[in-house]
Order: C-alpha cells, then structure tokens, then sequence
C-alpha cells in the first residue's frame, strides 16, 4: 500500500505543475477584466505602457529598499570611520570598527548577489529562454 501511495504521489508531483500551467495567463486575464480593475485600483502607474505587475513592484517596493540598503550601509561606514578615528590607539575600538566595516560590507554583497540572481532567474522564467 505504501509502495502505491508513493507512485501517486510522484506521479501526481510530476504532473501537477503541468495541470497548472494549462491556460496562457494573459490569455485568461484578458477576458476577466483584471486589467482594468488593477488600473482603477492602484491608478495609471500600475497600467501603463509597460503596465506590469513585475514593474509595479520594481519602481515602487524594491527600488525604495534597495535605497534604504544602500542608506544603511553609508551609515554604518560612516559611523565605523569615525570610531577607527577616534580610536586613539586602542587596539578595541580599531577592531570594533574594523568588524563594522566588514559586516556591512559582506551584508551589502550578499544582498546586492540576491537581487542580481533572483532578477536573472525571474528574467529567465518570464521570457522562457536561459540566456
């Protein structure tokens, strides 16, 4: 019985995201109206020429964070040049400052390396194509 629960379930994991992917969504939002809803919801911004969700979501949540990022990150170098500077000598402060500056600097890395790979992934999935 177990064996034959196992075989449904891989069968049914290996076909399920074809059952999913039956209908061309903008197809299907085509003729729902959705468009037109988004437009009178969040105003012309969302649909535009280049209306998309993916843009809307791009200029108007991403774009602040990654600001807010890179905010941060000036912050925290500035505040850690300061503190080496005002060390005065002490072996302590010049270490603290030393650390601040490196964990801000691999922080800002690995978000900057999350963004560029989550955006050539999500470019690769929506243009269909892994070039």
């Amino acid at each position: 019985m177990r064996k034959l629960v196992a075989i449904f379930g891989g069968i049914l994991t290996m076909t399920a995201p074809r059952a999913v992917f039956a209908i061309d969504a903008t197809d299907y939002a085509a003729g729902t109206g959705l468009k037109t809803t988004a437009g009178e919801a969040f105003g012309e911004t969302w649909v535009g020429a280049n209306g998309s969700l993916s843009t809307f979501i791009g200029k108007n949540i991403i774009q602040p964070i990654f600001g807010l990022v890179g905010l941060g990150f000036f912050v925290l170098a500035v505040y850690a040049g300061v503190l080496w500077m005002t060390a005065q000598g002490d072996p302590k402060k010049v270490e603290k400052a030393k650390d601040i500056l490196v964990n801000a600097t691999v922080g800002l890395v690995i978000i900057v390396s999350a963004y560029v790979l989550t955006n050539a992934i999500l470019s690769a999935v929506t243009s269909g194509s892994v070039t």
